[in-house]
């Protein structure tokens, strides 16, 4: 059990982590996610602001992900781990772990690591998108246990992933991840690592 701030009542309530990602947890991705997402893609692209920063200032960079289809591609496979978070009886956001990555930071090259793969909020959270952002630290606490599987792995704490653009800044500022510039086999994506030693800062506080 964990908590989420309710930025429309200031009030924290409760909320589940779930592991791995459920079908409960991809009919509401279907059901309630994907309307928001395609209508606002849909207005973008009527507007003529379907650009890579149009899609980024309104926070749908991820609108094309679906992840019935990464559940299918995955499933059975050993090296990767799934989350959901639940909260009021929807899915809030959702997650992939890659366990199979090795570091690529001078300072822990070779290193294992989990790779974040994909991860992402639900619609009705994200600022740039919802008039009134409902739900504040989804993806705070699906960072903090990445950071832990990574623990629990015997790999310190390391993570890494790709950003999208939008994102940067909360990786870069928040959680104090380094960047290693854009990934030109990654679509140009920035990518970043976070060490064992700011991992073991970040529980610390």
């Amino acid at each position: 059990m964990t908590f989420l701030l309710n930025r429309q009542t200031g009030l924290e309530e409760p909320a589940q982590l779930v592991n791995p990602i459920e079908q409960e947890d991809l009919d509401c991705y279907h059901a309630e996610w994907r309307p928001i997402l395609d209508g606002k893609i849909a207005e973008l692209k009527r507007l003529g602001q379907y650009t890579r920063e149009g899609v980024a200032q309104h926070n749908v960079e991820d609108a094309h992900w679906q992840w019935a289809d990464k559940k299918k591609r995955r499933v059975g496979q050993l090296q990767y781990q799934s989350f959901a978070m639940r909260a009021d009886g929807r899915t809030q956001g959702l997650m992939y772990l890659d366990l199979i990555h090795r570091c690529r930071l001078p300072a822990q090259q070779n290193e294992h690591m989990i790779y974040i793969e994909f991860l992402s909020t639900a619609p009705w959270n994200r600022s740039g998108l919802a008039t009134r952002p409902l739900y504040r630290g989804v993806g705070g606490v699906l960072m903090t246990e990445a950071i832990l599987q990574s623990i629990d792995e015997g790999f310190g704490g390391r993570i890494g992933l790709h950003s999208l653009p939008r994102a940067e800044k909360f990786y870069q500022e928040e959680w104090g991840m380094k960047s290693l510039g854009p990934d030109p086999k990654y679509d140009g994506l920035i990518y970043f690592e976070m060490t064992a030693e700011r991992a073991a800062e970040f529980l610390s506080q």
